[in-house]
């Protein structure tokens, strides 16, 4: 059984107590052991083994807390970027790996992802904003960290969508009127528009793949 750390970024945006309830179910069944905590201390977020970035609410609000907590995005970006440590962005948690988002303003995201944050428009005016609730998931890309979840149903809560600048990083599409990207990955970078913490049994399904996943 290998065992890992896995931190839950704490910035006041994001659905803690779900994410940590369906982490831990998620390392319940997995061949996985070891520590789930949410967190904001540098410390102990270079010691994790993988990260969860959850995102609740509007870019500039949840961008803000993150860049305000001293430490936390060096830290980070020093795991992710410099020690390829797997980290999974969920909802505004991915549109924050934006190159920028065009929510309410323009803002300046991390850049670990290529792209940028627009508002969802569907063709269909019958279709209501915010996106509210279940759709499946096209996978444009076979990925080992989505086993058993291709052409799954998860939860959408969401008003802005990812729109990548590179093909390659759209790794599965859900279309609410139009096709949008639900999953991105670069190298050891996942991101979901939707939220597996909120997905039942297949979100648990999810998340125990990217614990076991090796880029």
């Amino acid at each position: 059984m290998k065992n890992i750390a896995i931190a839950i970024i704490d910035y006041e945006c994001g659905n803690l107590h779900s994410a940590l309830k369906s982490i831990e179910l998620a390392k319940d069944k997995s061949s996985i052991s070891g520590d789930v905590v949410i967190t904001n201390d540098p410390d102990t977020i270079l010691k994790s083994d993988r990260i969860v970035l959850p995102g609740v609410g509007a870019f500039a609000a949840c961008n803000e807390k993150f860049n305000n907590i001293g430490g936390l995005r060096e830290a980070i970006e020093e795991k992710v970027l410099k020690l390829s440590t797997p980290i999974l962005g969920i909802c505004v948690g991915l549109q924050l790996m934006a190159d920028k988002s065009f929510e309410d303003g323009e803002h300046i995201g991390l850049g670990w992802i290529p792209g940028e944050v627009r508002v969802l428009s569907p063709n269909d005016k019958e279709l209501k904003i915010p996106h509210i609730g279940w759709n499946n998931i096209l996978v444009k890309r076979e990925k080992s960290f989505l086993s058993n979840i291709s052409g799954a149903d998860f939860y959408f809560v969401h008003s802005y969508c990812f729109e990548a600048k590179e093909s390659e990083n759209i790794i599965a599409e859900t279309k609410y009127g139009i096709p949008f990207a639900s999953i991105l990955s670069n190298g050891n970078i996942i991101g979901t528009q939707f939220h597996p913490e909120k997905s039942q049994g297949v979100g648990v399904q999810f998340l125990q793949n990217f614990m076991e996943w090796r880029p």
